[in-house]
């Protein structure tokens, strides 16, 4: 019941938000398959920046540079970053990480929006 409603909700986002823009300006089908294009592509370049800090992928980016800085310290430093498990960490990624059903369902649905208006936009 709730994907079927986080499948509504993102499904009707997107084309809503679009005719709202479209209301306000030029009343063309190219101006909306314009702006559901724009609309889309902001969405899923947001949807999937929160998906790639979802699934901890920057999570090694982020262990080279916390060791690079504590081997780059001087010995002073590193002796009091010892205990630090931030500066030294022990595990470069968690066992299990938590991602919210509602990013991979606005992200899978604003995909299929930006490829519909492509294709649309092709045929017109």
């Amino acid at each position: 019941m709730r994907s079927k409603h986080n499948i509504l909700i993102w499904g009707l986002f997107t084309p809503l938000l679009s005719l709202a823009l479209w209301l306000f300006s030029v009343h063309t089908l190219v101006h909306f398959m314009n702006l559901l294009f724009y609309i889309s592509t902001i969405l899923t370049i947001i949807f999937f920046i929160i998906l790639i800090v979802q699934e901890g992928v920057l999570d090694p980016t982020s262990y080279g540079f916390r060791r690079l800085k504590y081997q780059l310290s001087s010995q002073k430093h590193r002796d009091a970053l010892e205990k630090d498990t931030f500066f030294k960490p022990g595990q470069v990624k968690k066992d299990q990480y938590f991602i919210t059903p509602w990013v991979i369902t606005g992200f899978v649905c604003n995909i299929i929006y930006l490829l519909c208006s492509i294709l649309i936009s092709f045929m017109l």
